[in-house]
């Protein structure tokens, strides 16, 4: 190898390596907001909707709970994951040990259930069938936004709403909205 070659893989090395010392973290809880959804609006919905959900829950809710959650839609233009709220609500209510159902493990689960009804595995330790549970309330709701332009600002308001819905009667039982307004001054590129 020339010694340009070796030159050139030399600080392409050091740039990689120099790359991580640059990070710094910060409290999530903490930020200040931005253009983009991000922490701020991240921990105000979770914060509203956990609190809100859960003592509705625990005061009006008088039966047992096993919640699914069915669908959280983006109706924004903006990219955000929407999952990260869902989860991030279902973390802190099991926490709380309000239960929830997945339904994205149901498959694997009869797969087990089976195995055990082969003589396979030992019938202390197999899982019966029928103990599987069936979730009573369905967790869904959406973020939507409209966006104005005023002078040279740009306001964009946002609201998240999730509703909790009976499965055996359809009935919406608990809903929480949570709102932000967020003015941002239009104009230059910014990085």
């Amino acid at each position: 190898m020339n010694k340009f070659k070796k030159i050139t893989v030399l600080l392409l090395l050091a740039a990689v390596f120099s790359c991580g010392k640059n990070v710094k973290y910060e409290d999530a809880s903490k930020d200040t907001g931005s253009r983009e959804w991000g922490p701020k609006e991240i921990k105000t919905t979770v914060n509203t909707m956990v609190t809100s959900m859960y003592t509705f829950l625990k005061n009006d809710y008088n039966k047992p709970v096993f919640i699914q959650v069915q669908r959280f839609a983006n109706r924004t233009s903006d990219h955000l994951d929407a999952k990260m709220v869902t989860d991030e609500i279902t973390t802190n209510l099991i926490k709380k040990r309000i239960k929830f159902i997945d339904a994205e493990m149901t498959k694997e689960a009869l797969a087990e259930m089976e195995m055990g009804t082969t003589g396979l595995i030992d019938p202390d330790s197999a899982v019966p069938f029928g103990q599987l549970k069936s979730p009573n309330l369905y967790l869904y709701g959406d973020i939507r936004e409209n966006m104005r332009t005023v002078g040279n600002k740009q306001k964009q308001y946002l609201v998240v709403t999730l509703k909790l819905m009976e499965v055996a009667t359809r009935v919406v039982v608990w809903q929480e909205q949570q709102e932000f307004l967020k003015v941002s001054k239009k104009g230059g590129v910014t990085f």
